[in-house]
């Protein structure tokens, strides 16, 4: 079983709309029956390994939410594109697919996730590049 196609870290500017992919195709001749959502991760998943652990698939905590509709398929393939128009500066942080695999006996869960990083549509492009690379390097929230 294996991620197809998967979401790309990318950097846009306020207002800009973009597009995520997310497929999976389930390896064997079994029917399969398999699950995609797309969740939404505030911070960088390592500050948030800990959130993830204890937290109930499909809650919703303040960190942690569901982004559109799960969508639900009988077969091998599946895949869900997460689209946001109009992106605001809240909007910044890890978007992950998350496929359920109920064929088996155990449910399995494969995760692929990419960083949004959102830009203030009015700083020139140098500082921008040197912004982003600051709060990689240090962790901070962008102001």
């Amino acid at each position: 079983a294996t991620f197809t196609e998967v979401p790309k870290d990318v950097t846009v500017r306020e207002g800009d709309d973009i597009e995520m992919p997310c497929a999976f195709r389930a390896s064997g001749s079994t029917s399969y029956s398999l699950e995609i959502q797309w969740w939404y991760l505030k911070e960088p998943a390592r500050e948030l390994a800990h959130e993830l652990a204890i937290s109930v698939p499909g809650s919703r905590s303040k960190v942690i939410h569901c982004y559109g509709d799960t969508v639900r398929v009988q077969g091998n393939d599946i895949s869900h594109r997460l689209r946001l128009s109009g992106v605001r500066r809240q909007d910044e942080g890890v978007y992950q697919c998350r496929v359920s695999d109920y064929s088996d006996d155990e449910t399995q869960e494969h995760k692929a996730q990419a960083l949004l990083r959102v830009l203030s549509r009015f700083a020139p492009p140098d500082v921008q590049a040197a912004e982003a690379v600051s709060h990689i390097q240090s962790g901070a929230a962008p102001r």
